[in-house]
């Protein structure tokens, strides 16, 4: 009779058991099948996603874009006058060498098609090939870069001191960037030379050269809200004397005429510069632009020795595809405060005036199309300059991808 018992006990514990295991292993199968399932899900969803997203690209070695510009322009003084078209193609292009090398070409095409008669050939009429910048850039840590080459004067220096032009030249550049926030230091030893890159020294004359120091800030929220300063200091060495002699037509008075083929300047160029741009929202469609720019030669007497240029803008938002811009400025500009031959093309020296413009920028068709009017007095007397007036019609197109 125990061991009956003993024997039926043992049967449905080992039931039991067999129940628990079955159980058990059930469990266990849908355990994994609930898992498998999951990770196909995850799976099959990724996939979806890299499918209807594009995959990054991996950037381009060559970058390049261009864009057109086409200007009507009328000039007019009591001793020239012009009237032509100028048509111009820009482009940007950029080579990756390495990671912390690349090469930068930026020339512009030139055709024009006119009349014009000038008593100091500042603007000739002239179909040419421009060099705005063709340069090596070097990165060697990521704060740090070191640029070669044809070099954009505009990138340190003010329009009051030099036009749109580009120099042979060696710059450091020391940067710091945060979210909003860019600050640098910059300095530069570049060679004055013309639109052609000839330094016009004659026989025996010492290469010229155009020494810079500058502090660079800049501040940007967004494509319509920033602020950018700079302020260095500036120092030309051996002039040679065909600059001074056409800078002699263009508003410098104090020169040394000792012959026919030979004249030098009676005083030094060095000195400040400096140039501030804001441009922030006034209303919910209405920016608010501000630009100054300031220009002191310290080797001449005050009254000879400064140039100042303030501007005030307004950019309107007509539609969503339409913006709508204003913008006035006046400019004065001591006979000494600058090498007239580096900035007639914008102002000359020994001039005072203002200037307007207005143009309707449509964003979606991808262009610009306005009119600019300048009108510029002597400040002192001479016998080469009188005061003159420009109209300007412009048609510009934005930069596209090649």
């Amino acid at each position: 009779m125990k061991g009956h018992f003993l024997r039926t006990a043992f049967e449905i514990k080992t039931g039991e058991h067999g129940v628990f295991m079955k159980r058990s292993a059930l469990s266990t199968f849908c355990l994994i099948m609930i898992l498998a399932f999951q990770a196909w899900s995850q799976d099959q969803v990724q996939n979806q996603i890299s499918t209807s997203l594009p995959a990054k690209k991996k950037e381009d070695k060559f970058q390049a874009d261009w864009r057109l510009r086409l200007a009507g322009q009328d000039i007019k003084d009591e001793q020239s006058q012009a009237k032509y078209v100028d048509f111009r193609m820009d482009l940007r292009a950029k080579y990756t060498l390495t990671s912390s090398l690349f090469l930068d070409l930026q020339p512009s095409v030139r055709l024009v098609s006119g009349q014009a008669q000038t008593i100091d050939g500042a603007d000739k009429m002239e179909n040419k090939l421009l060099l705005n910048q063709a340069a090596a850039h070097y990165t060697p840590i990521s704060n740090i870069r070191l640029s070669a080459g044809a070099l954009s004067q505009r990138y340190l220096h003010t329009s009051l001191l030099v036009d749109e032009m580009a120099f042979p030249a060696a710059r450091l550049l020391g940067l710091i960037k945060g979210d909003t926030l860019e600050a640098g230091l910059a300095v530069e030893t570049a060679i004055p030379t013309s639109t052609s890159l000839s330094t016009n020294t004659k026989e025996l004359e010492a290469t010229p050269s155009l020494n810079t120091a500058a502090l660079l800030l800049k501040w940007q929220t967004n494509k319509d809200t920033f602020w950018k300063t700079r302020a260095g200091y500036f120092m030309y060495n051996n002039l040679p004397s065909a600059v001074a002699q056409q800078s002699l037509l263009l508003g410098n008075m104090q020169i040394n005429n000792m012959s026919d083929a030979q004249y030098t300047f009676l005083n030094k160029f060095q000195g400040i510069e400096a140039s501030t741009e804001l441009q922030v929202p006034l209303f919910s469609r209405v920016d608010l632009i501000i630009q100054a720019e300031y220009l002191h030669n310290d080797k001449v007497a005050s009254q000879d020795a400064d140039a100042t240029k303030y501007v005030l803008g307004t950019n309107i938002q007509v539609t969503r595809n339409m913006d709508w811009t204003l913008i006035g400025s006046y400019f004065s500009i001591a006979p000494e405060a600058a090498v007239s031959y580096f900035n007639a093309r914008g102002y000359e020296t020994n001039r005072v005036g203002y200037g307007a413009e207005t143009y309707f920028n449509f964003k979606k068709e991808g262009f610009k199309l306005g009119v600019q009017y300048k009108d510029a007095e002597v400040m002192y007397e001479n016998p080469v300059q009188t005061r003159y007036k420009s109209l300007m019609i412009k048609l510009e197109t934005a930069y596209a991808d090649i």
